[in-house]
């Protein structure tokens, strides 16, 4: 019985301050980033028809002027709808136009009322 006490004391500890980070925010408050500078692991700077490495996650740049562009399947910078925050997968959008991005990278675009995984532009772009 005392060591349960330790351990879950114990994992407490360790918790609380990854939770005082931030870390784990973002799944849990999707709301907290509605618009693209606070969106994780955005390339800014970047130009359209300008060289990049496409993944399946983070594939969204900025320009100066701060249009969104997506990393596409030929490795290069594509205009982009308006990159809107961070979203969850599944989660309720209304008519959203832009697109939004999964505390974890995933590219989104609205869809029946839903985010909605959006690889074309990585796939076929």
């Amino acid at each position: 019985m005392k060591r349960s006490g330790v351990v879950a004391f114990a994992g407490g500890l360790l918790v609380a301050p990854l939770l005082g980070l931030g870390v784990g925010s973002a799944a849990a408050s999707p709301g907290a980033c509605d618009d693209a500078g606070c969106v994780p692991y955005v390339d800014r700077g970047v130009q359209a028809g300008g060289e990049c490495n496409q993944g399946t996650r983070y594939n969204f740049g900025l320009d100066a002027g701060g249009n969104t562009l997506a990393c596409s399947s030929k490795g290069a910078w594509v205009s982009s709808p308006p990159l809107t925050g961070v979203r969850l997968l599944r989660s309720p959008c209304g008519d959203a136009t832009g697109v939004a991005q999964t505390p974890d990278g995933v590219p989104l675009k609205c869809s029946g009322g839903a985010w909605t995984a959006d690889y074309w532009v990585m796939f076929y772009g």
